[in-house]
C-alpha cells in the first residue's frame, strides 16, 4: 500500500502513528535544551546542535569539536515503559555511556549514566536553565556509594533556535 494511501486511511479512521503523541509533559522536560549552544570559554568553532528527531520522540544531540569534527553524539528520549529519560552517548573518546535522566525539583536537569566496569558514574546536571543560557556541571564518582567530585563546570549560550 502506497504511504498516502496509508496516511488517509489512518486519518479516516482517527488512528495516528505512536509518536504523533510525543508532545506535552513528559516529552518537554528536555526542550530547553534544543537550539546550537556553544561555551564561551571553549574553542570557536566548539558547539552542539540539538534537535528533535524519530517524529518527535528523540531528541539528538551533536557535539562539533574546534577542528570542524563531530565528537559526540547522543540520542535521548523518553521510556515510556521505565518512565525516565534515557540517554544513549557515543564520543570520540572511545566511551560509550548511557544515562537516565530526570528533572529535579529545584529546577535542574540531571543525567546518570548506569555503572560502569568497577561501578564508575558520571553525572551532567543542567542548572540555571534559561532561554538562552543553560550552566552544567559533569561530576563522576568511583561507585554507587561514594561521593561524587566535580570534574567540570561551564556555561553554555544558545547560538541558534531552539526547533521543535
Amino acid at each position: 500500500m502506497r504511504s498516502w494511501l496509508a496516511a488517509v486511511l489512518f486519518a479516516s479512521f482517527g488512528w495516528a502513528p505512536a509518536w504523533a503523541a510525543c508532545s506535552g509533559p513528559p516529552y518537554d522536560q528536555f526542550d530547553f535544551w534544543l537550539g546550537a549552544w556553544h561555551d564561551p570559554g571553549a574553542p570557536a568553532a566548539e558547539h552542539y546542535v540539538v534537535t528533535r528527531t524519530a517524529g518527535g520522540c528523540a531528541i539528538e544531540e551533536v557535539l562539533t569539536g574546534g577542528d570542524g569534527q563531530i565528537q559526540g553524539v547522543g540520542l535521548s528520549g523518553w521510556d515510556t515503559e521505565r518512565k525516565q529519560w534515557r540517554q544513549f552517548w557515543a564520543d570520540a573518546d572511545k566511551a560509550v555511556t548511557v544515562y537516565t535522566a530526570a528533572p529535579g525539583a529545584d529546577g535542574t536537569f540531571v543525567l546518570t549514566s548506569e555503572p560502569k566496569a568497577g561501578g564508575r558514574q558520571t553525572r551532567y546536571t543542567y542548572r540555571n536553565i534559561r532561554p538562552d543560557s543553560v550552566d552544567a556541571d559533569y561530576a563522576a564518582r568511583a561507585s554507587e556509594d561514594a561521593p561524587w567530585t566535580a570534574v567540570w563546570s561551564g556555561h553554555y549560550d544558545r547560538t541558534g533556535p531552539a526547533e521543535k
